[in-house]
């Protein structure tokens, strides 16, 4: 029987092609043992400046000045003595009070981001299985700190796929430049790249249409379509599946 899995960094409130990911394989690695880097996915993302803006804005996550360098993602430390839980909650409220499940969506994600969290990687690993959850999405989820793995790069990769029985991989396409394919040949794993298209959805507030902007947190897509958000992010998925 054939198992596919995912292998990535935990995000903070990633955008809709991670959960397309997640959603396309049986199991869905955290790679949260590996080192945390600086102005990437994993302690931000975006969501639209303001609420009829065609811009963007950053959520960051800040973290203790001795843990952004060399200190595993799953040990990162938070820096909690910055209101930054307050911060997040005050741009998404005034950005999304118009849309047509902020009263659903916001007291919900308020609740999740007020529980408290001391490393990066508990706070990611939570907001993203509840955000799975929410999104109706069942992949199995497991953290590779849990895991007895070895090697870096491609072989790290191949190490974490056997100690979850692996058959198949589906890779993000942004590691093209770094994978080794002779490793998955040599461990007898097939794989592929994730081929995702951002599908377009409509995005308004207060009745009034925006102008479009994609990769934006999954907080966007659930705030205008919310219980309809899956079936927009499988739109994405390639045809041929």
């Amino acid at each position: 029987m054939s198992r596919w899995v995912a292998i990535c960094q935990p995000h903070y409130l990633p955008w809709i092609g991670y959960f397309e990911m997640i959603d396309r394989v049986d199991r869905f690695v955290f790679l949260d043992d590996v080192d945390f880097i600086k102005r990437e996915w994993k302690n931000r993302n975006k969501v639209r400046k303001e609420r009829t803006s065609a811009d963007t804005k950053w959520l960051t996550v800040p973290i203790e000045r001795n843990c952004q360098r060399g200190t595993p993602i799953h040990e990162a430390r938070l820096a909690n003595e910055q209101n930054w839980v307050q911060n997040h909650l005050n741009t998404i409220q005034q950005v999304y009070r118009g849309t047509e499940y902020y009263t659903d969506v916001y007291p919900w994600l308020e609740a999740l981001l007020r529980q408290p969290a001391q490393t990066l990687g508990e706070l990611n690993g939570r907001l993203i299985t509840q955000l799975c959850a929410r999104l109706g999405i069942q992949t199995e989820l497991v953290r590779s700190s849990d895991l007895d793995t070895t090697g870096r790069k491609t072989e790290r990769l191949v190490s974490v796929l056997h100690a979850v029985q692996a058959t198949h991989y589906l890779a993000n396409n942004g590691s093209a430049s770094y994978l080794e394919p002779q490793h998955f040949h040599s461990a007898h794993i097939e794989w592929g790249y994730q081929n995702y298209t951002h599908p377009r959805y409509s995005q308004h507030s207060q009745d009034q249409p925006l102008p479009f902007l994609s990769h934006l947190s999954v907080v966007d897509l659930l705030m205008n379509h919310g219980p309809a958000s899956l079936e927009i992010i499988r739109r994405g998925r390639p045809v041929s599946l």
